[in-house]
C-alpha cells in the first residue's frame, strides 16, 4: 500500500484523506479515488475502473512526465488522434489511469 499511496499522492500532489495498511483514499472534488490492498487471498469481483484525469493543455506535459518519473508506463498514446486526445497510463503496480486533454 505504501508504494501505491507514494505513486499517487506524487502524482495528485495532495496526501490521502485515508490511509491504512489496506484502505486509502484520495478525495478529488467530489469524486474518492479507494486504494484497497488484497493481500489476504480473498477474490474480488467487479468491474475493472480506469480513473480519467481532465487537464488543460499546458498541465497535461508536466503531468505525463511527472508520472513516467514515478515509474508508470505507457499502455496507449492517443495524444496525437483529434478524437481521443488522451493517454492511458499504468502505474508500477499495473493500475490504469487516462490522462486527457478534455477540457
Amino acid at each position: 500500500m505504501s508504494a501505491a499511496v507514494a505513486f499517487w499522492s506524487s502524482l495528485l500532489l495532495q496526501e490521502p484523506a485515508k490511509s491504512s495498511s489496506h484502505w486509502s483514499e484520495f478525495l478529488l472534488g467530489e469524486v474518492r479515488l479507494g486504494l484497497l490492498l488484497n493481500d489476504f487471498d480473498e477474490e474480488i469481483r467487479g468491474n475493472s475502473c480506469v480513473p480519467v484525469f481532465e487537464l488543460g493543455a499546458a498541465e497535461l506535459p508536466g503531468t505525463i512526465e511527472r508520472a513516467k518519473g514515478l515509474g508508470a508506463t505507457v499502455v496507449l498514446d492517443g495524444l496525437a488522434n483529434p478524437s481521443m486526445s488522451s493517454i492511458v497510463m499504468a502505474t508500477p503496480s499495473g493500475q490504469e489511469f487516462e490522462l486527457c486533454n478534455c477540457r
